[in-house]
C-alpha cells in the first residue's frame, strides 16, 4: 500500500493513506491533497529524519536543496513548486508565497544575485549600495540558521543554504570588481583565471609601476603612488558604469581586466616595505 507519512510536532506521529488520490491522480496530486488537508487542520506535515515519504518516493533534504520543479508565470519570472504546500512560488522569494505556508524555500536555480538583493531591477553595474546593504541585512536576518535550530532538519539545512548564498551574493555585488566579473559571467563573457593581459601599453605600465614601488624609499613616495593608483581605479570604475550601461561588453571586459590589475597594484602598495621585491601578477 502506498502511503503519505510524516511527523507532526504538535499532534504526534500521523500517518495518512492516499491510495485513492495516488491511484487516480499520481503522487504529486496526492501530496497536494494531503497538504491541503493538513493546512485546514492548522498543521502542515513535517519531515521525519530529514525526509518526506510520499508513496515509494522519498524527498530528502539534499533533493529539496537541488529542487528543479520550475515554471514561469505570466510575466516570464521563474517559479517553482513549494516543497511543502505544492503551491507555485517565485524563485526569487526566500519563503513560500502562500501565507498559510510561508516555509523557507531552496535557493532558486534560475535566479541571479540581483533578483534577490536588488529586486525589480535588471542586472546592472550602477547599483545603490545602500539599498543593497539594507536588502542584505533584511534577508540575512530572515534566514539566519540560528533562527532555525529548533525547526525541522530540512528547514535548518535550507536556511544554511540560503544564508550562505546570500552572503556570497552580497560580497559579490558590493565590490565593483567582483560585480563586473559577475555581470560578464551572466552575459556569457566570463574572464577565465588563466586569461592574461595582452595589451602592450598596459603590460608596460605594469612593469613601470612595479619598478617604481620597488625603488620607493619613503612613505611619502608610496603615498603619491597610491594616490595615482586610486585615481586610476576611480576612472576605470566609472568607465565600467558607462560600458555596462550601454551594453558595450567588449569595453566592459577590457576595463574589468584593467581594474583587476589596478587592484593587484593596490595590494602591492599595501604590502610595501623598503627594499622588498614587488610581485604584480598579470
Amino acid at each position: 500500500m502506498q502511503r503519505i507519512s510524516g511527523f507532526g510536532k504538535a499532534s504526534g506521529f500521523i500517518v495518512f493513506t492516499a491510495n485513492r488520490h495516488i491511484g487516480r491522480y499520481g503522487v504529486s496530486a496526492a501530496a497536494t491533497a494531503v497538504t491541503r488537508s493538513l493546512s485546514k487542520q492548522r498543521a502542515f506535515h513535517t519531515v521525519s529524519k530529514g525526509a518526506l515519504h510520499i508513496g515509494k518516493r522519498c524527498f530528502s533534504a539534499s533533493s529539496l536543496l537541488s529542487q528543479s520543479s520550475i515554471n514561469s508565470n505570466s510575466d516570464g519570472a521563474p517559479e517553482r513548486t513549494c516543497w511543502r504546500c505544492q503551491r507555485k512560488t517565485s524563485q526569487s522569494k526566500l519563503f513560500c508565497d502562500n501565507e498559510k505556508c510561508a516555509v523557507i524555500q531552496p535557493v532558486g536555480k534560475n535566479v541571479n544575485y540581483f533578483d534577490v538583493l536588488m529586486p525589480g531591477l535588471p542586472p546592472t553595474f550602477a547599483i545603490n549600495v545602500v539599498d543593497l546593504r539594507l536588502n542584505f541585512l533584511k534577508h540575512q536576518q530572515a534566514v539566519h540558521p540560528d533562527s532555525y535550530s529548533q525547526r525541522e532538519q530540512i528547514e535548518h539545512k535550507l536556511a544554511e543554504a540560503q544564508s550562505s548564498w546570500i552572503n556570497h551574493a552580497y560580497s559579490t555585488l558590493k565590490d565593483p570588481l567582483s560585480r563586473a566579473q559577475y555581470l560578464l559571467k551572466l552575459s556569457g563573457n566570463e574572464i577565465a583565471e588563466e586569461d592574461q593581459i595582452t595589451d602592450p601599453d598596459l603590460l608596460m605600465e605594469i612593469m613601470e609601476t612595479r619598478e617604481e614601488i620597488e625603488m620607493a624609499k619613503t612613505e611619502q613616495e608610496m603615498a603619491a603612488i597610491k594616490q595615482r593608483n586610486d585615481e586610476k581605479i576611480a576612472d576605470v570604475t566609472y568607465g565600467l558604469k558607462v560600458a555596462f550601461g550601454v551594453r558595450d561588453i567588449d569595453r566592459a571586459k577590457l576595463l574589468t581586466n584593467q581594474l583587476q590589475y589596478l587592484r593587484r597594484v593596490a595590494q602591492a602598495i599595501h604590502a610595501w616595505e623598503p627594499g622588498k621585491r614587488v610581485v604584480i601578477s598579470h
